[in-house]
């Protein structure tokens, strides 16, 4: 049975993103295309990751860390 293009779309969005490129002048961009159920899976697994990390570190040193986005320039 063929799948749907929406069923495809959907799929690839839910799993992997739609990425594109944006250029104009002399920046670069970059984007992903995510549903809002994968966004939120990933940004809770970034902050347990982050979590389990600090805590493992001695008490003198401060654990930093930075924010992915979604879109990011070269």
């Amino acid at each position: 049975m063929p799948t749907s293009h929406h069923e495809v779309l959907k799929s690839t969005i839910e799993n992997k993103g739609l990425k594109f490129h944006i250029k104009t002048g002399n920046a670069k961009w970059e984007c992903t295309v995510l549903d809002r159920a994968t966004h939120e899976k990933r940004k809770a697994e970034r902050a347990e990751k982050s979590t389990s990390t600090s805590s493992t570190e001695n008490a003198s040193s401060t654990a930093s860390s930075s924010s992915n986005s979604s879109t990011k320039s070269h």
